[in-house]
C-alpha cells in the first residue's frame, strides 16, 4: 500500500479520523480493494472530514452545476453502474447467501439503548461451590 499523504491542513485528530474511516471502509466492504477502487474510499473519508470540520470545497455553484451535468450525461450514456437495490435497502449479503441489515443503518439511539441494559450477573464460582469445613 502506498504511503498516505494527508492534506496539509489536517490536524493530528483529522489524520486519526481519516485512518479510522479508511479502516472501517475496508472492513465494511469486506474485500481487498484495488488501487483504482481505493481512491473512492479515500475521497469519501476526506469529504466526511471536510463536512465535519466545515471546510469549504472551493467549488463555485457554476462548477458544481457543470459536474452534475457531466455526471448526468455519463449516466444517460450507460457508463455509470449503479449498485443493486439491496444497497439502498441497507442490506448486506455475504457470499454464502446470508443477509442481514447493515449495522450502520441503525440510528445511534438504537445502540445507545442496547448498551444501557444492566449486565446480567452470574454467580461466582465460589458461591456455587460449598467448601466443607472441619470444625474441631
Amino acid at each position: 500500500m502506498a504511503k498516505i499523504i494527508y492534506p496539509e491542513h489536517y490536524s493530528d485528530e483529522d489524520k486519526a479520523i481519516y485512518d479510522d474511516l479508511i479502516s472501517r471502509g475496508d472492513v465494511m466492504i469486506g474485500k481487498k480493494l484495488s488501487e483504482n477502487e481505493r481512491f473512492l474510499l479515500d475521497l469519501a473519508a476526506k469529504i466526511t472530514i471536510n463536512q465535519l470540520r466545515g471546510y469549504d470545497s472551493g467549488y463555485t455553484d457554476e462548477e458544481i452545476a457543470n459536474m452534475k451535468q457531466v455526471h448526468k450525461e455519463m449516466a444517460n450514456a450507460g457508463t455509470i453502474e449503479t449498485p443493486p437495490d439491496k444497497f439502498y435497502e441497507d442490506i448486506i449479503e455475504l457470499s454464502d447467501g446470508t443477509k442481514f441489515k447493515h449495522p450502520l443503518s441503525y440510528p445511534p439511539e438504537y445502540y445507545y439503548n442496547q448498551n444501557q441494559e444492566e449486565p446480567k450477573e452470574e454467580k461466582k464460582e465460589e458461591e456455587q461451590k460449598q467448601i466443607p469445613v472441619n470444625i474441631d
